[in-house]
């Protein structure tokens, strides 16, 4: 089995803190993995160390993403790779296009496709009638689709998306992850991304629950309500954590 991320015994603090607590996990090629927990879960540090923008404590555990050494190869893989951070990273004073444009540049994409992949995203993510207005000018949910597309427009091998969904009503959180399941079917693209929202867990290939910067749990949706005994995953999600501080 073709594994595209692989952590093994990595463990991060920040002083005293243990943030990701000698974690063990694997994503394989074309699967869309979606990480779940309570704040401080340790969600968003487990993105940054397979990013290389954390590193891990000196000497314990070691991380693989699509075959890089992470962090000595992490400039390799910035030119595959998709990221979307909970901040937006979109620049007010720029319009639709021109982020995605600027974006797709930064990302290496060549000069003459530029255009045609910015074209694609637009259309893709329904922002056609808002491609010439500034980002400052956008609602939250436009926003977050531009900044989306500025994220994928490189059409990357794997995609990092950290909370993609926060704020936005449910039918374009559904249209999201419509987008996700489409890239992982047809391009193979490996989706990581984490949610706030448990009822989105339903529709990744396989979920894990975090808590204080360990796994609770590593299955299948379909799986692990059938482990807890629960009809939907926020009361599986409760099952797990309550049965974790006992």
């Amino acid at each position: 089995m073709t594994f595209d991320i692989n952590i093994s015994n990595v463990t991060k603090k920040f002083g005293d803190v243990i943030a990701v607590n000698k974690l063990d996990l694997q994503v394989k090629k074309g699967e869309i993995f979606c990480l779940v927990g309570p704040n401080a879960a340790g969600k968003t540090t487990t993105i940054r160390l397979l990013l290389g923008i954390l590193r891990s404590e000196k000497g314990q555990g070691d991380i693989l993403v699509k075959g890089y050494q992470i962090p000595q190869e992490k400039k390799k893989l910035r030119r595959i790779m998709g990221y979307l951070p909970q901040q937006r990273a979109l620049y007010d004073l720029l319009t639709t296009k021109e982020n995605i444009e600027f974006f797709a540049r930064a990302k290496g994409v060549p000069k003459g496709l530029v255009n045609e992949f910015t074209s694609h995203m637009i259309d893709k993510l329904s922002l056609i009638g808002h491609q010439d207005k500034l980002a400052l000018h956008l609602s939250g949910g436009t926003q977050q689709r531009t900044a989306l597309a500025a994220a994928m427009v490189n059409k990357p091998e794997i995609a990092f998306l950290d909370e993609p969904t926060v704020g936005l009503d449910p039918v374009l959180r559904r249209e999201f992850w419509e987008y996700f399941r489409e890239i992982a079917k047809e391009r193979g693209t490996t989706v990581l991304v984490t949610t706030h929202y448990l009822n989105e867990a339903e529709w990744a290939d396989r979920v894990a629950v975090m808590r204080d910067g360990s796994l609770l749990a590593l299955d299948t949706p379909e799986n692990l309500l059938k482990q807890t005994e629960q009809k939907n995953m926020e009361n599986m999600f409760f099952e797990l954590i309550k049965g974790d501080t006992t």
